[in-house]
Formats: structure tokens, C-alpha cells, sequence
């Protein structure tokens, strides 16, 4: 069971140097080892896709991609690992492809479903389902 829901700038924080840096550091630590847990929600990786180049402008997307799929092997990391490091995989791999669009091209393919879209390019390149013209309604 994890301890609660880890929020983005407990990473943010850790890699920058203010009032919160060694405290995050060593909660991050000890997620690393596995003595601590949280749980890591979707919307945080896709904040963190987006945040840490930002901060750590030296982070460049291959850079970010790994840097993900190193906390997701974290013992103290709770999420939906497999989708989340499928996603994160075709998000560093993919060059303008959105962390969502690769989250729910991951998701679809998981879930042998459509993705509804009108980025069909986008998301037809990722090998999944995507219904163009979008279906109508049949009433």
C-alpha cells in the first residue's frame, strides 16, 4: 500500500537547489530503495514529460524518457508500471508525439480498442485504431 499520491514537485524540488531540495532528495531516496512508497498517478509522468526540461534545460527528451523509466523501476513507485512505461517508451522514441497521445496510444493497444481522435496521423504511426471519419451517431 502506498503511503499517498507523489506530486510533481517532489521531483522538481530535488533537482533544483532551494528550502526543499534535501528533503525531497532523501524522500526520493528512499523511494529509489524501496523504505518508503507512493503512488505515482499518470498525469504526474505527463506533467514531469513536460516540467523537466523546463527546469533542467541540459535534459533533453531522451534524457527525460529515461530518467521516467528509472523511477517507474523504483521498489517504492505504485502505478500502473506497464502502461506507464509503455507510454513513457513511445512518448522518448517519438518525436512530437504528446505524452497523452502516446499514454492513450499505449492504453488503446493494451485494451485492443480505438483511439478517438481527430491527430489520426499521430496516432495511426503508433499502430492502433483510429476510426476517421469519427463514428456517428446511429439514432
Amino acid at each position: 500500500m502506498a503511503d499517498g499520491l507523489l506530486d510533481t514537485n517532489v521531483f522538481i524540488h530535488a533537482h533544483t537547489t532551494d528550502a526543499h531540495s534535501q528533503e525531497c532528495r532523501a524522500f526520493l531516496r528512499g523511494l529509489e530503495q524501496g523504505s518508503l512508497s507512493a503512488r505515482l498517478e499518470a498525469v504526474v509522468v505527463h506533467e514531469l514529460s513536460y516540467a523537466l526540461p523546463h527546469y533542467m534545460k541540459q535534459m533533453k527528451r531522451s534524457d527525460v524518457g529515461q530518467y521516467l523509466l528509472t523511477v517507474l523501476s523504483w521498489p517504492g513507485i505504485h502505478a500502473d508500471k506497464d502502461l506507464l512505461i509503455g507510454a513513457t517508451g513511445r512518448w522518448q522514441q517519438t518525436p512530437g508525439l504528446s505524452f497523452v497521445d502516446a499514454y492513450l496510444a499505449e492504453s488503446a493497444a493494451v485494451q485492443n480498442v480505438a483511439v478517438l481522435t481527430k491527430n489520426v496521423r499521430e496516432l495511426e504511426a503508433q499502430v492502433v485504431q483510429v476510426p476517421n471519419p469519427l463514428p456517428s451517431s446511429r439514432g
